[in-house]
C-alpha cells in the first residue's frame, strides 16, 4: 500500500481508465504506455493503435506521472531498489497488462543525467550487488563531475 492506502490494483486499475479515456469505446486495437522515470525526471511514451492500424497522435495525461510515481514508490523493495521503465499495455475491451524494468538502463533520447540516478538512489537506496554495472558507471560520472 502506498501512503494514500493505494493498492498495485488501484493504481493500475486508475492508469487504465485515464488510458481508456483517451480512446473511443470502440475501434481501436492496443494502447500502450511507457514510462521512464527517475525522482527528478519523468518521460511517457504513448502509443493507440486503431483497429484500421493507425496511430493518432494522442498525448498522454499529465496526472499518470503522478500515479506511475506512487507505482514507483509502491513496488520498491528495500536494498533492490525499483523500476525505472514500465510499460503498461492495454487490449479492449480493457484487458491491462503490464512489466517493469528493475535492472537496465531506460532508452532515452537524449539519456537521463548521471545526477539524476544518484537522486534517485536517495529516495530508492540499493544495496551494491543490486546496483546494474551501467547504473555503477552512471553514479561514477555523477561523482567524477561534481569533484570538477
Amino acid at each position: 500500500m502506498t501512503s494514500g492506502g493505494e493498492s498495485h490494483e488501484d493504481l493500475i486499475q486508475q492508469i487504465g481508465i485515464a488510458l481508456l479515456n483517451l480512446v473511443p469505446e470502440e475501434g481501436w486495437r492496443r494502447i500502450d504506455l511507457v514510462s521512464s522515470m527517475t525522482v527528478p525526471v519523468q518521460d511517457l511514451g504513448l502509443t493507440v493503435i486503431m483497429d484500421d492500424g493507425s496511430r493518432p497522435e494522442i498525448a498522454p495525461p499529465t496526472e499518470l506521472n503522478v500515479i506511475l510515481a506512487k507505482l514507483r514508490t509502491l513496488l520498491y523493495e528495500p536494498g533492490r531498489g525499483t523500476w525505472f521503465s514500465a510499460r503498461i499495455s492495454l487490449n479492449p475491451p480493457g484487458q491491462i497488462f503490464f512489466n517493469y524494468n528493475n535492472d537496465y538502463e531506460p532508452v532515452l533520447t537524449p539519456p537521463m543525467e548521471p545526477g539524476h540516478y544518484v537522486e534517485d538512489l536517495k529516495k530508492f537506496p540499493r544495496d551494491p550487488e543490486h546496483i546494474p554495472g551501467w547504473l555503477d558507471a552512471k553514479l561514477a560520472a555523477a561523482e567524477e563531475k561534481e569533484q570538477n
